[in-house]
């Protein structure tokens, strides 16, 4: 689509893979290693089971998801084993990274939108305070307003979600935009009419000139 980022008074960031870095396939291995086989096919980025939407919206406890894995993948495992497990996938936070969060935020108003759970929240937390310290403050504490989908029961690429973002917040779509590492997502974004950038490891958001909008 073409761009009028000339124009943009607000960003709406992802999270995974724009701002932290991940490896999904972290994730795999730790809980294949728990299983005793490879459990690819029935985790993976694209398509997760069942048991994973729902925890990503909130719908089950943190106690009844790791159960559910028990059930799913067929292991027994301390609550330690398996969060350490699930969270293997969640890296660093490069400091420049945040660095231009922080700068961007000083101009535009900035918001974060992630479909995330429980647990990755906790560790997302812990990786940022170590990342940062404490002297800048909480991850959350960087943007306007954060919207997890666990926390407010929704997620991408569900077009209410946006529109949750958008009317929460008095944007104007066209005005607005929003970056995340997956394409589903930002189709959905477009058709509500916010303006969108696929962010990869080749063009992270370091790369876009966001300082200059």
């Amino acid at each position: 689509m073409s761009y009028q980022l000339s124009i943009v008074d607000s960003i709406i960031f992802d999270l995974g893979g724009v701002i932290v870095n991940l490896n999904y396939d972290l994730t795999i291995q730790a809980l294949s290693r728990l299983a005793g086989y490879d459990i690819a096919k029935q985790y993976s980025q694209q398509g997760q089971a069942e048991i994973f939407s729902q925890f990503e919206v909130g719908a089950i406890t943190a106690a009844e998801f790791r159960q559910g894995m028990k059930q799913l993948f067929g292991f027994e495992a301390s609550d330690e084993a398996i969060d350490a497990a699930w969270s293997a996938l969640i890296l660093d936070f490069p400091f420049e990274r945040v660095e231009l969060v922080r700068q961007v935020g000083q101009k535009k108003r900035i918001f974060l939108l992630s479909n995330i759970n429980e647990l990755h929240l906790v560790t997302v937390d812990c990786k940022f305070a170590e990342a940062m310290g404490t002297h800048i403050a909480t991850l959350a504490e960087q943007f306007e307003r954060t919207y997890y989908s666990h926390l407010v029961c929704d997620r991408k690429p569900n077009a209410s979600i946006f529109q949750r973002v958008i009317d929460d917040n008095h944007l104007d779509p066209a005005k607005t935009l929003f970056l995340d590492d997956t394409a589903h997502n930002l189709q959905a974004a477009q058709q509500l009419g916010l303006q969108t950038i696929l962010i990869t490891e080749s063009r992270p958001i370091e790369s876009l000139n966001l300082l200059d909008l």
